[in-house]
């Protein structure tokens, strides 16, 4: 696809302001978009998905009520690149952000640029209200601050964790926001994002609203409701933290998200508009060792599946029929899919790598076969159909994904014509996007 590249977005934002509408016709009504990431959530890290041990009823209704879908893909295998592309609807690599943006270091002073056409810019033209309550981790600078791009209301934190109650990064700096200043707010950061999500959703009922919930649950530190705070400045502090019974721990930590997510349910039901709201329930990558993967092989940081296939659910009552849907999904796919809800016109010079799920998650059309790929690190995958070419400093896998979910049998001796294949569309990719060494965060 040719997307347009970074140096035209200035100009391509500009035409879009000038021919989208700035509120709904009467003749349309607008839905609203509700999105929920999970941090660091493995495949089967939910009961819905696998999970016995966990009680997650709120998330599960989603996943019983609508679409729970099982090759469901975050766009990287950590943290900063998935939430680059789910915000721009493109492959990260056209925004440099292919690694994580980390606490320390130069990656510090590096973000997502504000020419970036973003979801939240988009929406708001054509009249939405939009929200980010949560973890951004998508640049620690004022310049990249999610006000910068499209959002009206930010609460949360900039860094890739917090103290789930002092709210101290991983570095001992202070990291609770709301825009563009520093506040101080009391309380468990699982429970303050749910809280703030449930009052955008009660401040904005009376038009349509966008807005991204992104949880901090359940990444590291181990914290839960009672455990004390334990990061502040000049004091030492572990980056796990000092729980010792770590599996109870987590476990609350996903339960207690949960409880958030009924509680938006909640607010959309009090205001009645929960049948002119699509919830979107996702993760950001895999889990972690201590996280659950299911059978999966591979875990957060590497691109066995593991690390990248996730939960995803899509709910909208009355609109969309429950089901399990095996189709291939990436978070680059939900900016145009929204776009698409959204009832608005945008310009026709809008491209994207993502695409327009609509029809799928609507009228269960089938979604057209195409190539996918990721880069992180030294691994590299190309996707078509079952078919996934991943390439390491070690070895080169082809595995059959219909027939070998786990990823135990290579294939690669036996079927030479379908790496040569991949490995002509994975350079292809790769000239397109950029290398590595013209990547922000690697």
């Amino acid at each position: 696809m040719n997307v347009l590249k970074n140096a035209t977005w200035v100009f391509l934002l500009a035409g879009i302001l000038s021919s989208c509408s700035n509120s709904a016709t009467k003749e349309k009504v607008q839905p609203n978009f509700v999105i929920i990431m999970a941090d660091d959530l493995g495949f089967g890290g939910l009961a819905s998905y696998g999970d016995p041990r966990l009680r997650t009823p709120n998330i599960d209704y989603l996943a019983a009520k609508g679409i729970r879908f099982t090759d469901f893909h975050s766009n990287a295998p950590v943290c900063s690149p998935t939430r680059a592309a789910l915000l721009t609807g493109n492959y990260q690599q056209r925004a440099g952000l292919e690694g994580v943006i980390y606490v320390r270091g130069e990656t510090r002073e590096v973000g997502l640029d504000s020419s970036q056409v973003s979801i939240a810019k988009l929406l708001k033209t054509a009249g939405y209200a939009t929200g980010i309550m949560g973890k951004w981790h998508l640049g620690y600078q004022k310049e990249y601050n999610p006000v910068y791009h499209g959002f009206d209301t930010f609460y949360g934190y900039l860094s890739g964790n917090v103290d789930y109650h002092s709210h101290y990064d991983n570095a001992g700096i202070y990291d609770w926001w709301h825009n563009l200043d520093s506040i101080y707010e009391e309380g468990y950061a699982t429970d303050l994002i749910s809280a703030h999500a449930v009052d955008f959703i009660n401040e904005n009922k009376e038009k349509p609203f966008f807005l991204y919930v992104s949880h901090e649950a359940p990444h590291v530190p181990f914290q839960g409701r009672n455990n004390p705070a334990y990061r502040f400045p000049g004091k030492k502090f572990s980056y796990h933290g000092p729980v010792e019974d770590t599996v109870k721990v987590y476990n609350e930590m996903v339960e207690v998200m949960d409880e958030g997510v009924g509680e938006i349910l909640n607010a959309l039901r009090k205001n009645g508009i929960e049948e002119n709201t699509l919830v979107l329930f996702i993760s950001d990558n895999g889990a972690e060792i201590f996280g659950n993967n299911g059978k999966l092989s591979g875990q957060k940081g590497n691109l066995l599946e593991g690390g990248h296939r996730v939960p995803g659910i899509a709910y909208w009552k009355g609109k969309i029929t429950p089901r399990e849907s095996s189709a291939t999904v990436l978070s680059m796919d939900v900016l145009p899919t929204l776009l698409a809800m959204s009832q608005d016109s945008y310009s026709e010079k809008l491209q994207f790598d993502g695409v327009d799920l609509s029809k799928h998650l609507l009228h269960n059309k089938s979604i057209e076969d195409r190539d996918l790929f990721w880069r992180y690190r030294n691994q590299k995958v190309a996707r078509h159909k079952e078919w996934k070419l991943l390439l390491s400093d070690k070895d080169t896998l082809l595995i059959n994904l219909n027939k070998d979910v786990l990823e135990f049998n290579n294939l690669s001796k036996e079927r030479p014509e379908i790496v040569k294949d991949l490995l002509k569309k994975l350079e292809a990719w790769e000239k397109e996007v950029g290398p590595v060494t013209a990547m922000k965060t690697i």
